[in-house]
């Protein structure tokens, strides 16, 4: 059995590398099940330990280690360089992929929930309009959060039509995501028969697709790993996340650690339990 292909988007100030080395464990803990491909985002960000924006913008990257240098999805609270790293991320699914998932940690966390959503509906994004890639089956959110941009926001709060038969019936979701359409709409078009009295009848009117229910957010499912002690991403900022993934009850596991991923033997059995469901 082939093994699922889990994408994955390191965290502010980090790359690649040290993600890997980070997620070590996971690795381990899935090595049956998944196959996880890291890549690095594309702008080098300043490396946070320095004390002053004079020390940062004279920091010598040259002398750090691969696994130390600072790349980061976006810059600043105007998500400076985001669309650069829609483009990326759009040229590692066509070279790299398909993948079945994607796993994301802080920074790469919300990049993941947001990617998650573009690939089932691209036409959001300018950058990803037109593209086909199938949506993830899933994501895994480690210290995530929602975005603080409001147009990035509306990508999950846009609400788009769901197309059926007209023979509608009832389908809620668990939390109850959708409106109800009371009323169809039947196409002006008619069938003409001839019967044996030669005279020209009209069939009634053949029914069109009618919108069953008006979805919005993220309709794959999820995974959300949230520390209650973390106080770089705080727990209600993780949980702001939450009330996007209605279509599907979102697996939320809460540990009393702080801003990483726990690697104790109870995560690791949710971890595999969860990506397993999806083979």
């Amino acid at each position: 059995m082939p093994l699922l292909r889990i994408l994955c988007l390191h965290g502010y100030t980090q790359n690649a590398l040290s993600f890997s080395k980070k997620t070590a464990v996971l690795r381990r803990t899935l090595k049956d099940v998944a196959d996880l491909v890291y890549i690095t985002a594309p702008h080098i960000v300043p490396i946070p330990t320095l004390e002053t924006p004079e020390a940062r913008e004279n920091d010598q990257l040259e002398n750090l280690e691969p696994e130390a240098v600072p790349y980061g999805w976006w810059r600043g609270p105007d998500y400076k360089g985001f669309d650069e790293s829609l483009t990326v991320l759009q040229q590692v699914l066509e070279k790299q992929g398909p993948f079945d998932g994607v796993l994301g940690f802080s920074q790469g966390a919300s990049m993941a929930s947001l990617l998650q959503l573009l690939l089932e509906r691209p036409h959001l994004s300018p950058t990803m309009n037109g593209y086909k890639h199938n949506p993830f089956k899933f994501a895994i959110m480690v210290s995530g959060f929602e975005p603080r941009n409001e147009a990035l926001i509306s990508w999950y709060t846009n609400k788009y039509p769901v197309l059926q038969s007209s023979q509608l019936h009832e389908k809620t979701t668990e939390n109850g995501v959708g409106e109800r359409i009371a009323e169809t709409t039947t196409t002006t078009t008619t069938t003409t028969t001839m019967h044996q009295d030669d005279k020209t009848h009209e069939e009634p009117p053949l029914p069109s697709p009618s919108p069953l229910a008006y979805l919005y957010g993220v309709q794959g499912a999820s995974m959300h790993i949230i520390g209650r002690n973390d106080v770089i991403i705080e727990p209600e900022r993780s949980e702001g996340l939450l009330k996007h993934y209605t279509n599907k009850k979102p697996v939320v596991l809460y540990h009393d650690g702080g801003h990483y991923l726990p690697s104790n033997a109870a995560s690791r059995q949710a971890y595999k339990t969860f990506v397993q469901s999806f083979i």
